[in-house]
């Protein structure tokens, strides 16, 4: 299978597609193209079963404009990092000792600044699957809803590091942003599974 410039080989366990697929297939998408092959000396498809079929290697032809969810998602980085920093400076100035992660004192100042942290790092992982999964497809609207995401995070702990927790809502619109990518991600999950559908 020739590679094109902008082309990604994924190793056999990262890819999978639940389908049965001919000896000869390729789908196309709004903003890249996959295509697979079985059959060949190469090995790469293996099938298993009448609806398995394991990717081996598969070629990914990315759009110039994924490049803004790389960004996004580098921009993700930096926005727990910074907030870990924020931690560990507060934990020095609180002086408490590790293995804790909480004081025991009711209004802690640390503990607004570990919350914010932590309840980043709860969504974090669904965050960035759907960032990746959303911007195979549509690869600014992902960006967008990412940093609408990482914005709202900011605010959000800027709001808990006022140690009042009621002020971490004035970020709460960082959730439109998780939802924006989870619905993205549906969306293309459904049109990438329509072909299979309707054959």
């Amino acid at each position: 299978m020739s590679m094109s410039p902008g082309c990604f080989v994924l190793p056999p366990y990262i890819v999978y597609f639940a389908c049965s697929l001919p000896s000869t297939s390729c789908v196309e998408l709004s903003c890249y193209s996959l295509h697979w092959r079985s059959g060949t000396a190469g090995g790469l498809l293996q099938r298993r079963g009448a609806r398995m079929a394991p990717v081996v290697a598969a070629g990914f032809t990315v759009a110039p404009e994924f490049g803004y969810v790389v960004l996004t998602a580098s921009a993700s980085v930096i926005l727990t990092q910074w907030q870990m920093f924020q931690v560990a400076f507060q934990r020095r100035r609180s002086g408490l000792k590790y293995p804790k992660m909480y004081e025991d004192a009711e209004d802690s100042l640390f503990n607004c600044y570990q919350r914010a942290h932590q309840n980043t790092l709860e969504s974090y992982p669904a965050f960035l699957t759907l960032l990746v999964i959303s911007g195979l497809a549509y690869p600014i609207t992902a960006s967008v809803f990412g940093m609408l995401w990482v914005v709202g995070r900011v605010v959000y702990s800027l709001g808990y590091y006022t140690g009042d927790p009621s002020k971490r809502f004035r970020g709460a619109f960082h959730n439109f942003g998780l939802w924006g990518l989870l619905v993205t991600s549906i969306v293309f999950g459904v049109r990438t599974v329509m072909p299979l559908l309707s054959a």
